[in-house]
């Protein structure tokens, strides 16, 4: 009876360890891997005569948004897992089945760029006499979003006939060139080309600048005596350009060493004002903060 008693335990410790060894995982060979690039995923395939089927198998991705993990389970000789990353540049990635680890790095690079680009201009209106010019910002992208590398070429056309083209390549994910205004007034157009991707057309006022020239009417013993009422006309920039309706300037002079200022308003491209007669007027903006 005893002997008995101590038979029973051993039997059911071997009946445990023998249900132990068939539920553990059959050790397999480490398979291959193989990582492809397809126009909308990344493709993980494990293959291996030894494979078996049902085994787990995970694929994670490090972007910088974070990880992106994707699970699924082996056939019998071969596994794809699609991962659906499209993210271009390169990610380092792991994957796992059994026992066995994979570790790398895949790069995507980014794919013909789609219309329409987008033209980003420093400013929808500029004055031809500013001593910085416009500049033209594009991010030429894919169909998922990624900055192509593909060279832009950009066409302006300028109110003076003038007609200047430029290729700009793309660097730190952005294209981009300043726009010489050239030294007439009017309407400028700007277009942009990059592989089979066009731009919209964009526009940019071309303005005259801040008063800077004037001549009396009758000639300078013209410009009004002391309480008259002067005319003056050919108000223009410094580059010849008649002067916009309105403009906000001041006619200053100097009498009795006194600084004279009187408002000046330009209308088609002439103006009349209360001169007190003061010596050398010249005429200038006026000041923002004035106005």
């Amino acid at each position: 009876m005893r002997r008995a008693l101590l038979v029973v335990p051993a039997l059911l410790a071997l009946l445990g360890l023998l249900a132990a060894c068939a539920g553990a995982p059959r050790p397999f060979a480490r398979p291959s891997l193989t990582v492809s690039v397809q126009p909308d995923d990344l493709r993980f395939t494990l293959a291996g005569p030894d494979l078996p089927a049902g085994e787990p198998v995970e694929a994670s991705l490090f972007g910088p948004a974070g990880e992106t993990v994707t699970r699924g389970r082996t056939q019998a000789g071969q596994v794809t897992l699609r991962v659906p990353f499209v993210r271009a540049g390169v990610t380092p990635f792991e994957v796992r089945v059994g026992p066995h680890r994979f570790a790398g790095q895949v790069r995507r690079e980014p794919g013909e760029p789609v219309s329409p680009l987008t033209l980003k201009v420093g400013g929808r209106a500029v004055r031809v006499t500013q001593p910085r010019p416009p500049a033209l910002v594009l991010h030429p992208t894919d169909r998922h979003g990624n900055v192509t590398r593909l060279p832009v070429t950009v066409r302006m056309e300028r109110p003076d006939g003038v007609t200047l083209r430029r290729v700009v390549p793309v660097g730190h994910l952005t294209a981009w060139v300043f726009l010489p205004p050239g030294r007439v007034t009017g309407l400028m157009s700007v277009t942009a080309v990059t592989g089979g991707a066009a731009g919209e057309s964009g526009e940019v006022d071309l303005l005259p600048g801040p008063l800077s020239q004037l001549r009396p009417e009758g000639g300078q013993q013209g410009a009004g005596s002391s309480g008259g009422v002067a005319r003056w006309s050919e108000l223009r920039d410094r580059l010849g350009n008649r002067v916009v309706e309105n403009e906000a300037a001041v006619l200053t002079g100097q009498e009795d060493g006194w600084n004279v200022q009187v408002p000046l308003t330009p209308v088609a491209g002439e103006a009349a004002v209360g001169w007190p007669g003061a010596e050398s007027p010249e005429a200038e903006e006026l000041p923002f903060g004035e106005r």
